[in-house]
């Protein structure tokens, strides 16, 4: 969680075409992390998994987990109801 928070206050003003993004915890395995970012457009996306100053911190990211995260990008099929933040 620290280094999402990192990536927020150092990293956010720098993504350009961010939109929003989220990162869930599993309810069973809580170790088990889902984290769903939203770009403005598959080139906005693209620009920032390439900057350097990104792949530092994903790298960072990756070596706190305990296998090679899964990225998949994707396009939004449907979007229903409001966002929902849990406290």
């Amino acid at each position: 969680l620290a280094l999402h928070e990192e990536w927020r206050r150092d990293r956010l003003a720098k993504a350009r075409g961010f939109v929003s993004g989220e990162l869930l915890r599993g309810v069973k395995d809580q170790r088990e992390f889902v984290d769903i970012a939203r770009f403005e457009s598959e080139e906005a996306s693209q620009a920032t998994a390439n900057d350097p100053e990104q792949d530092a911190w994903y790298r960072r990211l990756v070596g706190l987990t305990e296998a090679e995260p899964v990225v998949t990008d994707c396009r939004v099929a449907l979007q229903m109801g409001q966002a929902i933040r849990a406290l």
